[in-house]
């Protein structure tokens, strides 16, 4: 079994992996970080030194708090952790990105939802006049450096493990924005549009679509096979969709008669 992982990189995602209700076992982390026992034993001493989990028997736990109770982490139900995303699909999300980079226009307005394979746009767009608004921490660190584009925030409480922010309510920055383009994900797709599973993502994703005149889904062919319980944007609202060569007939014959732009990117 390959060890190929960095060391930093397998530590960030055992610490996205652990679960306050239950131990994160050494077989789960062996299969899901793709190393080999020793080495995953040897990471969780190293965590545990560090403070930045429990040790126990057969697995792991999340440090305890200062009264001894494990300190829970906000979650979006549904959603996998950034860290584990971010190495699914590469090649994919990265040739989505490109065909995503054709349609920006600079000094135009838009909105890059949080995301895997909208950070990949993010992190091809040129240092131009762009403005943009996100609710990504990821896609936040890609444009920081860029200091033509203007980077907008909407508030909320983050979310360590898909590294977005999000709030139940009004945001002023999102109310006085205007997008000529939103470029956002989904955790499946399906012939009720872009679905995911937590109702605050919903809610958020579908405040930002409401600030954009054109809607366009990056969204990889494996998303096709993926469920999920609820609709952020049904079909007939999304203007575009780009994907990989991965999609499968049924799916762009759907696409279609919803009257969706079905864009191939080639990888």
């Amino acid at each position: 079994m390959s060890d190929r992982m960095h060391t930093e990189d397998r530590h960030r995602r055992i610490l996205n992996l652990l679960d306050p209700e239950a131990v994160v076992s050494i077989d789960t982390l062996t299969r899901e970080l793709r190393s080999s026992p020793a080495t995953i034993r040897r990471d969780l001493e190293k965590l545990s030194k560090l403070g930045k989990l429990r040790r126990v028997h057969g697995g792991a736990l999340p440090p305890q708090d200062a009264d001894g109770d494990a300190s829970p982490p906000a979650r979006l139900v549904g959603q996998q952790a950034y860290v584990a995303s971010e190495v699914l699909n590469v090649k994919a999300k990265r040739a989505i990105g490109a065909k995503a980079l054709e349609l920006c226009k600079v000094g135009e307005g838009m909105i890059i939802d949080g995301g895997t394979t909208t950070n990949t746009l993010a992190q091809l767009l040129p240092n131009l006049p762009f403005q943009v608004l996100t609710t990504s921490l990821p896609i936040v660190l890609s444009l920081i450096r860029k200091t033509q584009i203007r980077l907008l925030l909407s508030g909320g409480e983050i979310f360590r493990e898909q590294n977005i922010f999000l709030s139940p309510y009004d945001d002023t920055v999102l109310q006085n924005f205007t997008a000529a383009k939103i470029f956002i994900g989904a955790q499946a797709i399906n012939s009720s549009g872009l679905m995911q599973s937590d109702p605050l993502l919903v809610q958020n994703e579908r405040r930002l679509i409401s600030r954009a005149h054109e809607v366009i889904a990056l969204v990889d062919s494996s998303k096709f096979a993926n469920h999920a319980t609820l609709s952020s944007c049904p079909l007939n609202g999304i203007h575009m969709l780009i994907t990989d060569e991965g999609i499968p007939d049924k799916a762009k014959g759907m696409l279609k008669r919803a009257g969706v732009e079905v864009v191939i990117a080639p990888s």
